[in-house]
């Protein structure tokens, strides 16, 4: 009895089929790193939009809360600058420091510390765009300054402070005094990183504001 022979054929890829397989997976792995580089991208651009919005929450918060009790100020809104003059009311001098008693004047002027003689805060945009952060510089009547920074993240921000009776206006102007205005309108904004062709008038949907009363104004 003869045994017959079985004959195996082994039949494997040509060469050009290789080549054509390695062409389309690199593709494929191209537009998969692609891919998630883009959303990584965009993720942290909305990180950063949200960001700079809880920011812009913040130095509004921040700047409402000197101002209602600020005695004047003044705005240079070409530098992006906002100076309020605030009552003394803690006399730092002493340890532990003291609440100052106030005084009256002629006028119905209600006085803390020395006329005069008051502490500042500043508000000011420090960087360049798009790396720029919101600080504010409280300088009171003795001792140093201190300057603290208000948004956790940088981007491209502005802000100005406007007379609610000429909105259209973005001179500089003194408010508090006599026959000054007694509140101020403000805004802040910042240009978003991805927006369409990165107009200017994006910043227009970022925009927050608000009219606020200096309550120890003349």
């Amino acid at each position: 009895m003869k045994s017959g022979k079985v004959r195996v054929f082994q039949k494997g890829m040509t060469l050009v089929e290789m080549m054509l397989s390695l062409v389309v997976g690199g593709f494929l792995l191209g537009g998969m790193i692609l891919a998630f580089s883009t959303f990584q991208q965009v993720f942290a651009g909305v990180d950063d939009y949200y960001r700079a919005t809880s920011d812009e929450m913040r130095v509004l918060d921040f700047i409402g809360q000197d101002m209602r009790r600020a005695i004047s100020g003044n705005v240079t809104n070409n530098s992006n600058t906002l100076t309020l003059t605030l009552p003394d009311y803690i006399d730092d001098s002493q340890n532990p420091p003291m609440p100052r008693t106030a005084t009256l004047g002629a006028s119905g002027t209600v006085t803390y510390g020395t006329s005069g003689l008051q502490p500042t805060a500043v508000y000011t945009i420090a960087g360049t765009s798009p790396n720029q952060l919101i600080t504010r510089t409280y300088t009171p009547t003795t001792g140093s300054s201190t300057s603290t920074t208000l948004t956790a993240g940088a981007a491209s921000y502005q802000f100005s402070c406007l007379n609610p009776s000429n909105t259209g206006s973005t001179a500089n102007f003194s408010f508090g005094g006599k026959g000054q205005p007694s509140s101020v309108l403000v805004r802040i904004s910042f240009q978003p990183k991805f927006n369409r062709l990165n107009a200017a008038s994006a910043r227009a949907g970022t925009t927050v504001s608000s009219t606020i009363l200096l309550r120890n104004h003349l």
